[in-house]
C-alpha cells in the first residue's frame, strides 16, 4: 500500500461537496446508488473479504499541516503528529493510497489491509463508473453496531476535531446529514445485494471556500470537474 501524501489529502473535497460529486458522477454514467453498489457488493463479501472492509465516501473535514494526518482514537478524530506503531490505516485510496487513520491497542486484531488485487477489482469497477470519490475503509463488525445503529460524525471542541458517537439509525434526519460508508449484505432469498449505511457526517462544517481544486479527474471519465 502506499503511504500518506498530505497534498493528496488537503486536496479533497468537503462532505457536501464530495456527497455531490457523487451524485453527479453517478448521473453522468446513467446509474444509481443502488446499481453500483450492487456491483460494488459482489466483491466486498467475496471470499475473505466478506466483512473486512466497506466503501467510504473520500472527503476531509479540515486542512493539514506538514507532519500530521487524520487519526482517530477513541471516540475523537482529530490531526496528530504520533508515529507510533499501534496507529495503522483505516482508510484508502483506490490507488491503495494510506489516507485516514486509528489508534489501536492491538494493531495484530484487525483485519490485513485489502490485498492488492482487491484493490485492483475495487479501482477497475469505480472507474469503469467514472467514480473517483470512493474509497476504502475497514467495516464496523457486529461487535461495535448492533443492527439498526449508525455512527454519527459531528464537530467536536477541540483542533479540528470530529467525534463519532453511536445513535439509532432513526434519529438520523435533516438535509445536514451526509453517508459516508455502506456495509453490503446479500439477501439469501434472491441473491440481491443490499448496501446499508454505517457511517453518517451530521451537520459538520463544509467550507465551501477551499474545496480542493486539483483531486484527480480519471482519464475517460464520463464527467466534469466542479
Amino acid at each position: 500500500m502506499w503511504k500518506f501524501d498530505i497534498k493528496t489529502y488537503n486536496n479533497f473535497h468537503p462532505i457536501a461537496a464530495a456527497n455531490a460529486r457523487f451524485d453527479k458522477q453517478l448521473s453522468y454514467s446513467g446509474i444509481t446508488r443502488a446499481e453500483l453498489f450492487s456491483e460494488l457488493s459482489e466483491l466486498f463479501l467475496e471470499g475473505v473479504n466478506a466483512g473486512q472492509y466497506a466503501p467510504c465516501l473520500i472527503h476531509r473535514h479540515y486542512c493539514l499541516n506538514e507532519g500530521e494526518r487524520m487519526v482517530t482514537s477513541s471516540n475523537s478524530t482529530r490531526p496528530s503528529r504520533d508515529r507510533s506503531l499501534n496507529i495503522v490505516a483505516e482508510r484508502w485510496l483506490k490507488t491503495g493510497e494510506e489516507f485516514e487513520y486509528r489508534f489501536t491497542d492491538n494493531p495484530a486484531s484487525l483485519a490485513p489491509p485489502p490485498s492488492i488485487a482487491f484493490m485492483a477489482r475495487f479501482k477497475s469497477i469505480v472507474e469503469e463508473n467514472g467514480i473517483d470519490v470512493l474509497g476504502v475503509c475497514y467495516a464496523p463488525t457486529p461487535s461495535e453496531l448492533a443492527p439498526g445503529f449508525v455512527y454519527s460524525e459531528t464537530v467536536g471542541q477541540g483542533d479540528r476535531e470530529q467525534v463519532l458517537n453511536i445513535v439509532h439509525q432513526s434519529s438520523l434526519q435533516g438535509e445536514k446529514t451526509y453517508q459516508t460508508s455502506w456495509v453490503p449484505t446479500l439477501n439469501p432469498q434472491d441473491q440481491s445485494f443490499t448496501m446499508s449505511c454505517t457511517h453518517n457526517c451530521v451537520g459538520c462544517l463544509d467550507n465551501q471556500d477551499d474545496i480542493g481544486q486539483n483531486f484527480e479527474i480519471q482519464r475517460g471519465a464520463k464527467f466534469e470537474s466542479f
